[in-house]
């Protein structure tokens, strides 16, 4: 069992080489499986076709986000609420966690459908907020500033320096840090 999550993984982070590498229309089953080294039936044992890979990336990528987050928020030596730790993850999206994510966007656009576990997250995200903070209205505008930052980054528009980005996330973490819960 060990095995099969471990070529699972394999499998995930093959496509997601072949999407920073290559671009998104090139994700295939079969570019998969070369990049992984398995054939296109070891990919399909574990995703059946293109839409379950992509659901599976877009769960990789939403389960290491929050992750990360929910352990920045456990061992973090000042007072972090889940906001900041949203902030301060995000801006560590990795490049490959991008193409990731300007795939699944692709897909998206001709299935919706396909971002249902993303609007869940967020919905549970505003959940925790609206729970978390008596300012919800502030912590939303900072939620919302970064997450249009990180849209403009993954497709590749935003037209800050990356010093310019740094402050404007640091900006942002600062306004995280002045919710009240």
């Amino acid at each position: 069992m060990v095995k099969r999550h471990n070529q699972k993984q394999v499998v995930l982070d093959a496509a997601a080489r072949v999407v920073e590498e290559t671009g998104a229309g090139h994700l295939t089953i079969d570019a998969v499986a070369q990049e992984a080294g398995l054939s296109k039936g070891g990919v399909l044992y574990h995703f059946p076709n293109k839409r379950a890979l992509l659901e599976g990336m877009l769960s990789a990528l939403i389960d290491g986000i929050d992750g990360r987050a929910r352990a920045h928020v456990k061992t973090s030596s000042e007072a972090v609420n889940i906001l900041r730790a949203m902030i301060r993850t995000e801006s560590g999206q990795s490049d490959t966690e991008r193409a990731m994510s300007r795939a699944i966007l692709a897909a998206a656009a001709e299935n919706p459908d396909l971002l249902a576990p993303a609007r869940d997250y967020f919905g549970n995200v505003f959940d925790e907020l609206r729970a978390t903070s008596t300012a919800l209205g502030q912590s939303s505008v900072a939620f919302l500033a970064f997450q249009g930052l990180v849209f403009l980054q993954m497709l590749d528009l935003c037209p800050m320096s990356s010093d310019e980005v740094a402050a404007a996330q640091e900006a942002m973490d600062q306004m995280a840090a002045e919710v009240r819960a």
